[in-house]
């Protein structure tokens, strides 16, 4: 089934740049997770340690369910974004 929310291309490329680039290239304070939403409205975060090391896990917020992806583009295709 389709998400309700469809991100635009320009936030899946920024996802997309940021996720390859391990966060080295974004333009933000020193932090300890990055902030992620789903088109089916759920947010989660990833720690900025594992995004560093190249791998792609979030943790939904509210069920602390944690969801982990091989690739960038698989983070992306399962409706996940920079928050």
């Amino acid at each position: 089934m389709p998400s309700p929310i469809q991100w635009s291309d320009d936030l899946k490329n920024r996802t997309r740049q940021a996720l390859e680039s391990h966060g080295l290239d974004m333009p933000v304070p020193a932090m300890e997770h990055v902030g992620f939403k789903n088109a089916d409205g759920g947010y989660g975060q990833m720690p900025i340690k594992y995004l560093l090391e190249g791998r792609f896990v979030i943790t939904r917020r509210g069920t602390d369910t944690v969801e982990s992806f091989d690739t960038a583009e698989a983070v992306i295709e399962a409706g996940w974004v920079l928050d």
